[in-house]
This record gives structure tokens, C-alpha cells and sequence, in this order.
């Protein structure tokens, strides 16, 4: 799924845990999934892009994380569905949205990026369209979002680790999921070459409209 990996896995720990502690673990294995996905598509990444987009994005990242340890349960599953939902429908609009990356752009879009991943703890959803509206191929899409999210999961990571109650259960449930997540990833690239822009689109879109719903109306 690309960057979208991390959304996905948001939305569907949440299925079995509260949606703070999803954040929370899926921010710490998006150090797995980006690191590994920056071996295979590192000479994509385009640093032009991404020295901007970091600028302001990295500090409020923090800022975000920390406002994560303040909102009361439900209205955190709301923020994330409707964030989740709100990709969807961007990307269902007649016309794709085309921008020229300029330096003032890349600037507050990597703001946002930065406080809304902070809270909702993927800012796929606001990475990911942004991305693309740029124009930028399969390959140099990821490579460029995850070199991004790496840096920006440093920031709201710093806080999550300060804050959050750890249980034996939970280092468990990382240290499980690390080799299960990278063979996903490696597979992934592996399969990417066979997948049509259209389709990788598409199911992207798919997975985080079940979530979304979800979150919205089965809580």
C-alpha cells in the first residue's frame, strides 16, 4: 500500500485495541515500515521536496503528540475516521488536483502534515494526496514519503514514549510484529511493479474507507 501502510495498520489495530494505543504502536513500527521502505526506494526521494516539507513539520509534529494524551477517547476515533474519510473523498473528485511544489506550499502543507500526524498519529492522509498532486511517480512517491514520515514519526514519537503506561503485553506485541511488518513491506516492493497507478490508488482508497467507517459508526 505504500505510505499508506501506516494508515491502514491504524485502522485496523483499532479492531482490537483502544485507538490511542493503535496511534501509539503503529507510530513506533512506522520507524520498521519506513526504514525499510527508504532501503528499497531511497534513490527516488526527492530532497527538494523533502528539506521544506520539514521545516515546520517536525516541530509541530510534537505539539501534536503531545495534544494526543489530552483528548478524551471518543473524540480521537472521530478525528481519525473523519481525517481517513476526508482522504477518501478527495480522492473520489471528478478532476485530480495538480500543485507545483513551491517552497511556501511545501511549507504549510508540512505544517499541517506534522500537527495532524501528531494527533491522529498518521499523516498519510494528509501526506499522501499531497504527494500525489504533485505529480510524482509510484517509486518517487514513496521513496519521497517515507524519508518525510521518518522524520516526522522522530518528533510525535519523543512524546508518545514520555506519556504513554507500557505493559509487558504491548513490548510483546512490537517486538512480534517487527519481522512480519518488514516481510510485508519487501513483498510489497516486490509487487508494486505489477500494479497499475490507477489500481494502487484504488485499493488504498478501499482499505481506509472500511476503517474510516469503523471508527465513525462501530466504535
Amino acid at each position: 500500500a505504500g505510505s499508506g501502510l501506516g494508515v491502514i495498520l491504524t485502522l485496523a489495530a483499532s479492531f482490537f485495541t483502544d485507538i490511542r494505543t493503535s496511534v501509539i504502536l503503529v507510530s513506533l513500527l512506522g520507524f520498521v515500515i519506513q526504514a525499510v521502505k527508504i532501503v528499497h526506494f531511497w534513490k527516488f526521494a526527492r530532497w527538494d521536496i523533502i528539506r521544506w516539507y520539514l521545516l515546520l513539520g517536525i516541530p509541530l509534529s510534537v505539539l501534536g503528540g503531545w495534544l494526543l494524551f489530552f483528548l478524551p477517547q471518543r473524540p480521537l476515533e472521530i478525528a481519525v475516521g473523519l481525517a481517513s474519510l476526508g482522504f477518501c473523498l478527495a480522492d473520489l473528485r471528478p478532476g485530480k488536483v495538480r500543485m507545483v511544489p513551491s517552497k511556501g506550499a511545501l511549507v504549510g502543507i508540512g505544517a499541517l502534515n506534522g500537527f495532524l500526524g501528531g494527533i491522529v498519529g498518521n499523516g498519510a492522509l494528509l501526506r499522501a494526496p499531497a504527494l500525489l498532486s504533485f505529480g510524482l511517480t509510484k517509486e518517487v512517491f514513496v521513496g519521497t514519503a517515507s524519508v518525510i514520515a521518518i522524520f516526522m514519526n522522530i518528533g510525535k514519537t519523543s512524546v508518545y514514549l514520555a506519556q504513554y503506561s507500557w505493559t509487558k503485553e504491548m513490548v510483546i506485541l512490537l517486538v512480534a510484529a517487527v519481522p512480519v511488518v518488514s516481510a510485508g513491506v519487501y513483498i510489497g516492493k516486490r509487487l508494486l511493479r505489477f500494479v497499475h497507478p490507477v489500481t494502487f490508488e484504488r485499493i488504498l482508497v478501499a482499505l481506509v474507507f472500511v476503517g474510516a467507517l469503523r471508527l465513525l459508526f462501530f466504535p
